[in-house]
């Protein structure tokens, strides 16, 4: 049988609490609906990663972001000022695949990256990178010693241990959000998360590698030029130019659609109900403009439909 090689945090002092920057999106609350057996459990699961004489100090503290949270984040052990994915020669690590995960760990918590980075969310409301900020300082560490032929098993956001292996056998092994038979429902999943147990990392979130919309605006593109082709009679020598295509969300994912409408040569207005997600779009490029008056983007759509100019419209 194998045995990990395991860390524990260890802190001299417990890092001072701090405040919310303002202007940054909060996650809303996942809800309290444990009960108080359940409440201890998801207590005792935060408390394992601090070092014991901290306890006392640090449980009530906990216990509030519960109640008021839904989740355990500990939000004081999130580091002081920006994360942001730093040159790699910046990162502590005995090998490169481990400075390398620490950058795409940071790039996924960075403000003008994540959804809800004070709640470890990337994208897509709830894909986290881990599930509280005791299991980021850990995993750091297990990539900070990790060798080239030792591999990182994480387990929605827990570091099992590094395990021996192969310099050809991957650095990191991560799951989340495995929940099977009976147990794959909403409720169990929302239950286990609230006590400590499980993650749903989405795809990229959990998974260390998060790239934004153009992850899938080629997709997007392929799909939206296919249904104008298929429903609109599009020859496959032409693209969507003097076409409309009406959709809503400008997310980390849905996003997309902007830009790929906009590449397929024709109009795009995309609904979105976050202002905040809007002005992200907006500023990296996404999407070309911008307004809450309907006339307005209809007078725009009309346009540049008549012109045959590829634009995208947020509304």
């Amino acid at each position: 049988m194998l045995t990990p090689k395991t860390f524990e945090l260890a802190f001299e002092t417990l890092p001072p609490p701090k405040p919310f920057l303002p202007g940054i999106r909060r996650a809303p609350s996942r809800g309290f609906r444990l009960s108080p057996s359940d409440a201890k459990l998801a207590l005792a699961n935060a408390l394992r990663y601090i070092p014991k004489r901290f306890h006392e100090e640090v449980a009530p503290e906990f216990m509030e972001e519960l109640l008021t949270r839904g989740r355990i984040y500990g939000y004081r052990f999130r580091p002081e000022g920006r994360i942001y994915g730093r040159p790699i020669h910046e990162y502590e690590g005995r090998t490169i695949e481990g400075r390398a995960m620490q950058v795409m760990i940071d790039n996924n918590l960075d403000f003008d990256v994540a959804l809800y980075p004070y709640e470890l969310v990337t994208y897509g409301e709830t894909g986290q990178v881990f599930q509280n900020w005791m299991q980021y300082l850990l995993v750091k560490r297990y990539l900070e010693a990790l060798r080239d032929d030792q591999t990182l098993v994480v387990s929605s956001g827990h570091p099992v241990g590094l395990f021996p292996s192969r310099p050809e056998a991957p650095r990191a092994i991560i799951t989340n959000g495995l929940l099977v038979g009976a147990f794959d429902t909403p409720e169990h999943f929302h239950r286990l998360a609230a006590l400590g147990c499980t993650n749903y990392g989405q795809m990229t979130a959990g998974g260390w590698m998060y790239i934004g919309p153009q992850g899938i605006v080629h997709g997007t593109y392929i799909t939206i030029l296919n249904a104008g082709r298929l429903y609109l009679g599009v020859p496959e020598s032409e693209n969507l130019a003097g076409h409309t295509f009406v959709s809503s969300g400008l997310g980390g994912m849905s996003g997309a659609q902007a830009k790929a409408v906009e590449i397929a040569g024709g109009v795009g207005v995309i609904a979105e109900v976050d202002a905040s997600r809007i002005k992200t779009r907006l500023e990296q490029g996404w999407v070309s403009k911008v307004s809450d008056d309907l006339a307005q983007v209809v007078s725009w759509m009309r346009d540049a439909a008549r012109s045959q100019t590829p634009i995208s419209i947020a509304y």
